[in-house]
């Protein structure tokens, strides 16, 4: 195969506190629908067809665990884990038949040079369409993911997964591996770290429906609703769930081909208003969600969570 290229985004998977809790955010705020549990795991689906679009992990330390990306066909998963040992990529394992229960398919975990852990597969099963709430969201979107190398996890997906360079900013690289303007953006917040992940909503009114839903649910917008005047140019909502996670609803973000045309920090800086399409610097993050975006709500609270263990193994030392 003389290119082989993941063709878009599944899902990811991510370290929570308190399952229970988290679960209560993902589905009755969130609107995501319960697939599996078993222990500390749970799968939640969107309205779409993807088997599910985020795994919940309860551990001791919150984080990202993996981010999940289809391929056409074995074929392509060999193709790609072929690539993935010939760009001199840490390859996590060789392709293999995924868990029923994770809804099966055939794939292999490769490593980003941050570290972050990436699965491709395929023939996954698929569920049947039968909602159609507006106000739930239908798939993963993107991912953005924070660098203090930026240009370093650029390069892994575009040499290794066949990503395409899609436009670059003053603080973020935006690729994609579909028609979506970007799945994967990666930005220079320190890191490495989830800066937020977005869930894609039928439409304007059902991204309304949805803010709303979390709102009376308790969780405050962190940012929105506006209109991104940068790359992507999609209307958001962005919330902080339990773990300090920063999570966006969205909706019209721009669909490409091989015929668009990369555009990088200039051009974006002479937008005549930023960061919101609509109202300017009017529309801001607020001190949580960039908190949240940073990974420094994350990163604080693993600390202090290091920090309660000390205590305690210090404390029975001493009794």
């Amino acid at each position: 195969m003389a290119n082989p290229r993941v063709t878009g985004l599944r899902g990811l998977e991510v370290a929570v506190y308190d399952l229970n809790e988290s679960a209560e955010y993902y589905r009755k705020a969130w609107a995501l629908e319960e697939v599996s549990r078993d222990g500390n795991k749970m799968q939640l689906r969107a309205t779409g067809p993807e088997h599910h679009v985020l795994t919940l992990h309860e551990r001791p330390k919150a984080g990202l665990v993996c981010v999940n990306f289809a391929a056409d066909d074995k074929a392509s998963v060999d193709a790609l884990h072929a690539k993935a040992l010939a760009s001199g990529a840490t390859v996590v394992s060789t392709p293999h038949a995924l868990p029923a229960a994770d809804g099966g398919g055939y794939g292999f975990e490769v490593n980003t040079p941050d570290g972050h852990m990436m699965r491709v597969s395929s023939n996954l099963d698929v569920h049947a369409v039968t909602s159609l709430d507006i106000s739930r969201p239908w798939r993963i979107n993107h991912v953005v993911l924070n660098s203090e190398d930026t240009q370093k996890e650029m390069r892994f997906y575009l040499n290794t997964l066949g990503f395409k360079h899609s436009d670059t900013t003053e603080i973020m690289s935006f690729i994609r591996c579909s028609v979506n303007h970007h799945s994967i953006a990666i930005a220079k917040h320190g890191g490495p770290s989830l800066n937020h992940m977005a869930y894609e909503m039928h439409n304007y009114e059902g991204l309304m429906q949805g803010t709303g839903r979390v709102r009376l649910a308790g969780h405050e917008i962190g940012w929105g609703v506006g209109r991104h005047a940068g790359p992507g140019q999609n209307i958001f909502a962005y919330f902080v769930d339990p773990n300090g996670f920063s999570t966006e609803y969205t909706t019209e973000v721009d669909q490409v081909d091989d015929t668009y045309q990369e555009h990088f920090a200039d051009f974006w800086s002479a937008k005549p208003l930023r960061p919101c399409a609509w109202a300017g610097n009017k529309t801001v993050p607020s001190a949580a969600a960039v908190r949240a975006m940073s990974g420094k709500a994350v990163a604080e609270r693993n600390a202090a969570s290091d920090t309660t263990c000390d205590d305690v193994i210090s404390q029975k030392l001493a009794s």
